[in-house]
């Protein structure tokens, strides 16, 4: 039983990194404008460049997506989009400030896109087994397991998350956002000096 979970985990896991909705990008602040990049790499080539927020590189990342679905290529689509978007595309050269823009990104797909997906499916199969045990101490001991295991595994990996946070903090390369805008900038973002 152990593998057809371990086997289901991976296949989701998989699966969900390779969705074509998911597009890893991102956002960051550099000389007081706003910097779009697709991809996991924020430098080293060409990003959009503009007066935008977050949000507003949101819905570029959206143009980019209903362009792409025209038949574009997904560069062809990204230039396209940062244009009508009122930004231009500029090729940046990576600082080190960059790499703490990238384990942000990193971080953020994993715990947004990754992590609670697997979650609520392992939540679920602990779910059914713990339900159709009928009778079975040992199918209702790993249904019970399985979700205590869950539980204990999601404090864990937010907690971490959080404890990385405050070290980013502490080193004064991040910004706590607070939990008010939690859905648009997640806890944390990159506060640190880039150049373009």
């Amino acid at each position: 039983m152990s593998k057809r979970i371990a086997l289901l985990f991976l296949i989701v896991f998989l699966v969900g990194l390779f969705l074509p909705q998911v597009i890893l990008a991102g956002f960051y602040q550099a000389d007081s404008e706003g910097v779009c990049y697709d991809g996991l790499v924020p430098c080293g080539k060409e990003v959009c460049v503009g007066a935008f927020d977050s949000d507003g590189c949101k819905d570029l990342l959206k143009d980019v997506q209903d362009e792409v679905k025209t038949g574009l290529s997904p560069t062809e689509a990204f230039e396209r989009s940062c244009v009508s978007n009122g930004g231009h595309l500029e090729n940046v050269t990576c600082q080190f400030c960059h790499f703490f823009v990238m384990i942000d990104g990193i971080f953020d797909f994993v715990l947004i896109y990754v992590v609670p997906p697997i979650a609520v499916l392992m939540l679920v199969i602990g779910g059914i087994m713990f339900y159709f045990a009928g009778g079975k101490p040992e199918l209702v001991k790993q249904g019970t397991s399985l979700i205590r295991n869950v539980i204990i595994g999601l404090f864990l990996v937010y907690g971490a998350f959080m404890l990385v946070g405050t070290v980013l903090k502490i080193m004064g390369v991040a910004e706590w956002t607070g939990l008010q805008n939690f859905t648009t900038n997640f806890i944390f973002t990159i506060d640190c000096e880039i150049g373009l």
